[in-house]
């Protein structure tokens, strides 16, 4: 085989993209690269996140028909905000058709998606060949490209670089008049060549600029069509974009323009995926669901085919006309924490959605946009959350960037975004880690009601304790994710991340589980996890004796207002403390294998530990809201206990007198970082007590803003630092021993 080599040309961007690879032409309508069938082209990478400094190793796999002829094979890498790079590619076994390539990431390497493109030709054939990895974060946009000209998307795309942007989803590229392209397909598109083909020339300045792009999919809108023909006209919208401008560098995949909220999007996403990836494997896949029904996230992160989910914070959505849930701005954190607890377990992408639009109260300047505030809490709220890879403004050209010129206010919000993804990179360094807390959400006919009456207030509760936890959703094992069949079997996968990561599963007010999540919880346990039960509902499940698991017997519930401690699990309460509190009906546990840490007056366990196989149970009759109100410490100290017994250490405490925060806290090398974002439009305190201090060393505070150090104490008598947060704000800290 015979690898040319990548020079600039001197021509325009589609030339770069696209000459260099053995296809004469700038990439005009008149010479597009369509791929054939005579070729089979395999692009794969070796990992799907790499940091600075790190060589990413391209398989390429190459399959010829009988008369294909023998191929030239050139490769490059879309760079993100720096342009293309050829791949120089060597033969591996070269009658099996397989090449590498070796792409080496600086120490300065951009953050963002790099697109690989490989393009296979003979005198009788060609084919193309995508795949993409991921360094640092994303940060993206959806970018309408209807009525634009090339001055315009220049202009846009250097301003949106400028603040960290590194990906576009181009979305829709039909329109409800016409096909913004020269489409066989649509009733009415522009004519081949056009000037007007507002595809060709927005991936040819994506090209020239270095972004990444991601093409939007939908049917056939040019006219009425049944329903029942969409998802074939979808199917045939893809693969027409695919011909048509596969050779891009820019091109990294597809995303579907449909969107869903419950898990019957799950079956149309499947069918979407496979029909892309069937064009190439190594397309990228994307999809943006709403939230209303948090099973979708499991379902979703089952799909193999599926690779970007865009989880929807619907947070200014939700202040809709149709909708007034009116969901907090810290929510953004939860939704995010969902899903990237599903696709984590699978190694997929998640990118939080960033609302800069507004309805009603949440609108200013009558118009469609919020306000700077908003914009920036959202960002902050993201951030925080441990696993996505990312987000996305929906949307930044249009909210902002197009009425800047008319709307002050939308000047503002560009401050805001510019402020924000500054901010995003910093508060993201300190979530780096899981916290090892799994919030774990069960597989239920009743979700949608678990999810706003137990998981939501949960959450919350958490948050005013000054803990950060992780949501991990039901996800169906392998063959049993096809709706509306019910599960029946565990989830292996499932259950080894959760073991394997040194998860503690809390359930919170959980009722009954069913087959599938009653065999998670009894292994998980046997095998050396740890679950803490939160009530009054304490699980039933087909696989396990409730008694036999709890190590004890629900009394029927009756009034209480004190709890006596009678064994210390850490240090915050120590045993003979009593904790009264405002009477509340609750039930509780009389022993049988198990021991009671706490008691009610009448000697019944209000904090019951049981010994399960490898692991441990430890069953709270009282919702997470009451017990955070009427034993906070305690709680502190039964988490602790609970992560101490998988090898896991918290680095903090935090007493807030607000519960409207978001946290988030990891180690980074030598620090223990930790960020607490006020969503208040009131400044509060927050006590900040670090955990793990050696009393003969000491520690000093930095601040991460301003690299400024704050304070300077010995671990022995170090005891809590009090700080300000301001108003819709938020502070970085870094925690050091000196040497």
């Amino acid at each position: 085989m015979t690898t040319m080599r990548y020079r600039a040309c001197g021509f325009c961007s589609v030339c770069i993209a696209v000459c260099v690879l053995l296809f004469v032409g700038c990439g005009t309508s008149a010479n597009r690269v369509q791929p054939d069938e005579r070729f089979c082209v395999s692009v794969s990478a070796d990992k799907l996140r790499a940091k600075p400094g790190e060589a990413v190793s391209i398989m390429v796999k190459v399959t010829g028909k009988e008369g294909a002829g023998a191929p030239q094979i050139n490769a490059v890498v879309l760079e993100p905000t720096s342009g293309v790079r050829e791949l120089p590619l060597n033969s591996e076994n070269a009658a099996a058709g397989i090449y590498k390539g070796v792409f080496r990431l600086s120490n300065e390497a951009k953050e963002g998606l790099y697109a690989v493109t490989v393009l296979v030709a003979s005198a009788r054939a060609r084919a193309i060949g995508k795949t993409a990895f991921i360094v640092g974060k994303v940060i993206g946009d959806f970018f309408p490209i209807a009525d634009l000209q090339e001055e315009d998307i220049v202009k846009y795309l250097k301003e949106f670089q400028a603040l960290g942007g590194n990906l576009l989803i181009i979305h829709p590229v039909v329109s409800g008049e016409k096909a913004l392209y020269p489409s066989k397909i649509c009733e009415t598109a522009v004519k081949p060549g056009s000037q007007e083909d507002k595809v060709e020339l927005t991936l040819s300045l994506t090209d020239r600029f270095g972004m990444p792009a991601i093409l939007s999919v939908v049917w056939d809108v040019t006219h009425q069509m049944p329903y029942s023909r969409r998802t074939e006209s979808v199917k045939a919208l893809a693969k027409e974009l695919w011909e048509l401008y596969g050779h891009h560098a820019s091109v990294a995949g597809f995303y579907s323009y449909q969107e869903g909220s419950g898990t019957y999007f799950a079956g149309y996403m499947r069918e979407f995926c496979d029909a892309v990836k069937s064009l190439n494997s190594g397309l990228l896949t994307a999809c943006a669901p709403y939230i209303d029904d948090p099973l979708l996230a499991g379902y979703l992160a089952a799909i193999d085919s599926l690779d970007i989910v865009i989880y929807q914070g619907a947070v200014m959505a939700s202040y809709r006309p149709d909708n007034r849930k009116m969901y907090p701005i810290r929510r953004v954190k939860d939704f995010a924490s969902l899903s990237s607890g599903a696709t984590l377990i699978r190694n997929k992408i998640t990118l939080t959605h960033v609302e800069l639009f507004g309805y009603d109260e949440m609108s200013v300047a009558n118009s469609y946009l919020t306000s700077g505030a908003s914009i920036l809490r959202q960002i902050l709220s993201a951030a925080t959350s441990y696993g996505p890879d990312g987000i996305t403004l929906f949307t930044y050209y249009q909210c902002i960037y197009s009425q800047a010129e008319n709307i002050p206010e939308a000047k503002k919000g560009a401050v805001a975004v510019k402020d924000g993804i500054k901010a995003y990179r910093l508060v993201s360094s300190a979530a780096t880690e899981t916290s090892h807390i799994a919030l774990y959400y069960p597989y239920s006919d009743w979700c949608i009601d678990r999810w706003a009456n137990s998981f939501t207030p949960a959450l919350d509760s958490f948050k005013s304790l000054g803990l950060s936890v992780d949501i991990i959703p039901f996800i169906p094992p392998a063959g049993e994710e096809v709706l509306p069949y019910y599960p029946m079997n565990l989830n292996k996968e499932q259950l080894n991340y959760l073991l394997e990561n040194k998860f503690i599963m809390v359930l919170p007010d959980i009722s009954g589980m069913q087959e599938t999540d009653s065999i998670l919880l009894k292994d998980f346990v046997k095998e050396g996890g740890v679950a803490v039960l939160f009530g009054p509902s304490i699980p039933y499940g087909d696989n396990f004796d409730r008694r036999e698991l709890c190590g004890g017997k629900e009394k029927p519930p009756s009034q209480h207002e004190k709890i006596e401690v009678k064994e210390a699990l850490q240090r915050r309460v120590s045993a003979g403390a009593t904790l009264s509190f405002h009477s509340t009906n609750s039930p509780s546990w009389q022993p049988t294998t198990g021991r009671a840490i706490a008691v009610f007056e009448d000697g019944t366990a209000a904090v019951l530990l049981n010994e399960f196989g490898k692991g441990k149970v430890l069953t709270i009759p009282v919702s997470v809201s009451q017990a955070v109100r009427i034993m906070s410490d305690l709680v502190r100290d039964i988490l602790d206990y609970s992560l101490l017994h998988r090898g896991v250490k918290r680095h903090f405490d935090v007493l807030c007198e607000s519960g409207d925060i978001d946290l988030t806290t990891a180690r980074v090398g030598e620090e223990e970082r930790l960020v607490v974002v006020n969503h208040s439009e009131q400044p509060v305190s927050a006590k900040i007590r670090p955990l793990n201090l050696d009393p003969r060393k000491s520690y000093s505070v930095t601040d991460l803003r301003t690299g400024k150090m704050m304070l300077e104490r010995k671990g022995e008598n170090f005891g809590e630092a009090e700080m300000r947060i301001g108003a819709c704000d938020f502070i970085a800290i870094a925690l050091k021993a000196k040497n």
